[in-house]
């Protein structure tokens, strides 16, 4: 797949306030124009420092996999610190390796046989006060449920009122994010107590979690992982951060993916029958194991398409440690590099129809007009996101056990319009009307 390169720019054609404007006007439509507009390295001066946005694959392949010992986590995700602490989605290096190693096991493909039946339950809980023909708010529905889904599967249990507490705390973090990513001193933040009553909230969920009276499941679970390992390897601070950070982020983009999954099978009513039929030739009546979750890949593909079109994860940031060169352009020590999914997924010349939601196109893509990075929903190299497999077997699962029950209908006109935060969410939450399905339908 050849490249677009355009290295010669000694004139910025989008002017730095220029940029600033769209970024923080829509940062979907700067990012793309940048792309479009410079080529697949493009560059932009942000005060002294250069950012390089990287939209081909090969170039994000360098910086994630060849050259990814040269980068460490860029500025704003190295500012989420101040809340997620020193976890392992914040750390670097011989750090971040070591910690990864020994977490690993919690989320190792064996484990799902462990996981599945608590998915598949929690799923049924919360389907089953539904009302044929309501309307359902699935982007606050989904995140109830894969916060529940965590809670159970890597703490052993939902301490009474932890669901209630994350969901009002997340709501308030996500909304003044902004003010983590700004270099303020700590006496600045006190203007705004409700960000520190968020934190505050969340840590006291994570201690209670983490002193839980422990079950069978618990003593298999992450949180035994984090204890076994306390003076070892963690810290009292390095254990709360590391189930901070699995509280949060094992449940949001899951949350998200699967409430864009159903925003996408409303509005494509083909698709969402094509997908029934096959959970109903492979399930019928009883509910998915860990082999079934492999015999769905048209299941699978609608989750792809969505992670290929809305992913949750929208961009990522790197900051270049040493002087480098990626397709011929000079990258010095200190600049940004980003990559965006959003850019790179809707890209033509790896996704015909890039606009358009095509399942089945996950069946014809070969590697030679599709490189390995033209899709990176969940990053890549050694900092793929360690839960990658726990999420596509609870997307498919919990997708897989309300089609067989439920028709899923449109319930506001067109898609979502997406809304770029620290996540790529809905700009209003995406509602739907539930029908429920007969027997004999499911299995005619």
């Amino acid at each position: 797949m050849e490249t677009n390169l355009v290295l010669e720019q000694p004139v910025y054609k989008m002017s730095t306030f220029e940029f600033l404007w769209k970024i923080f006007h829509n940062p979907l439509d700067a990012l793309t124009d940048l792309a479009n507009e410079q080529g697949d390295i493009a560059r932009i001066k942000l005060r002294k420092r250069d950012l390089f946005l990287l939209s081909h694959p090969s170039f994000i392949e360098e910086v994630l996999v060849r050259q990814a010992d040269n980068f460490v986590k860029g500025p704003s995700l190295q500012r989420a610190r101040i809340i997620l602490g020193e976890g392992l989605l914040t750390s670097e290096g011989d750090e971040h390796l070591a910690q990864r190693r020994t977490l690993q096991p919690a989320f190792h493909r064996h484990k799902m046989e462990e996981y599945l039946p608590l998915m598949n339950e929690n799923a049924l809980a919360h389907i089953a006060n539904w009302q044929n023909g309501e309307r359902v708010d699935m982007s606050e529905g989904m995140m109830r449920l894969t916060l529940n889904i965590a809670l159970w599967s890597f703490f052993g249990g939902a301490p009474k009122g932890a669901v209630e507490q994350v969901s009002v705390s997340m709501k308030t973090l996500v909304r003044l994010f902004p003010l983590a990513q700004m270099p303020l001193p700590e006496s600045a933040r006190s203007l705004f107590p409700s960000f520190k009553e968020a934190k505050t909230s969340l840590n006291e969920v994570t201690e209670a979690l983490l002193h839980n009276p422990q079950n069978e499941h618990a003593k298999r679970a992450l949180v035994h992982i984090l204890k076994e390992n306390h003076q070892d390897q963690f810290t009292d601070e390095q254990i709360h951060a590391h189930a901070l950070t699995f509280l949060l982020a094992g449940h949001e983009t899951t949350a998200l993916l699967l409430a864009w999954c159903w925003d996408m099978l409303a509005h494509n009513p083909m698709a969402q029958s094509i997908l029934q039929a096959e959970v109903d030739s492979v399930l019928g009546d009883r509910l998915p194991t860990p082999e079934d979750i492999q015999k769905l890949p048209y299941t699978r593909a609608v989750v792809n398409e969505t992670l290929r079109m809305r992913p949750p994860a929208w961009a990522m940031g790197r900051e270049a440690l040493r002087d480098c060169e990626i397709g011929g352009q000079f990258i010095p020590a200190g600049s940004t590099v980003v990559m965006s999914q959003w850019v790179t997924h809707h890209d033509a010349r790896f996704y015909y129809e890039p606009l358009h939601f095509r399942p089945e196109r996950w069946f014809d893509l070969d590697g030679a007009s599709t490189p390995r990075y033209s899709f990176f929903p969940f990053g890549g190299g050694s900092r793929v996101c360690i839960g990658e497999h726990f999420a596509m077997t609870e997307v498919v699962a919990v997708l897989a056990v309300m089609a067989q029950r439920w028709q899923i209908s449109p319930a506001q006109r067109g898609l979502a319009k997406p809304n770029p935060s620290i996540t790529l969410r809905p700009h209003k939450n995406i509602k739907v009307i539930v029908t429920r399905r007969a027997y004999g339908e499911r299995v005619s």
